[in-house]
């Protein structure tokens, strides 16, 4: 069973989140509920000129803290089934906060809520998650086992 900071471990060692700078800001396993930070980067933006988000990193942000949200009540990671975003404003030039909040705990399938802000509360997106609680979780037994203990792959070559 995973706690708070082995979820901690999986957000932040993914090299899709380390490559967009995502962060477990805190976390609730009892209420399941995460937040997530994003530092603003003009890389995640469609216009760095202009600094606004691309649709697509707050799209990755709801299905994180979404599945995030449910994981933390399973104990174990949830892949996500399905999951639908409202954008609502578009965020430039500012750090975005995804706050996960899990809505129902199935046997089959968890349900997540998910608000997309900034520091000052001004609400971007928000969307709804469907997360798996039965699926394995392909990514774990694929190599990334290292997420769960803190200890970095070893180097692999090929013959």
């Amino acid at each position: 069973m995973l706690d708070v900071d082995a979820f901690r471990r999986i957000v932040e060692t993914a090299a899709f989140h380390q490559f967009i700078g995502l962060k477990l800001d805190r976390a609730d396993d009892v209420a399941g509920l995460v937040v997530l930070r994003l530092p603003y980067s003009p890389a995640l933006s469609i216009f760095p000129d202009a600094g606004v988000y691309h649709g697509g990193v707050i799209a990755a942000l709801i299905d994180v803290a979404g599945a995030v949200a449910c994981g933390l009540k399973t104990g174990r990671p949830t892949p996500t089934a399905n999951f639908r975003v409202d954008f609502l404003k578009s965020p430039a030039k500012i750090d975005l906060i995804a706050t996960g909040r899990l809505v129902r705990a199935g046997k089959a399938l968890s349900v997540a809520d998910v608000e997309i802000s900034d520091d000052k509360g001004e609400v971007y997106a928000v969307g709804r998650g469907t997360f798996s609680t039965t699926a394995s979780f392909k990514a774990i037994s694929a190599g990334a086992a290292s997420a769960l203990t803190g200890n970095p792959p070893t180097a692999r070559t090929e013959n």
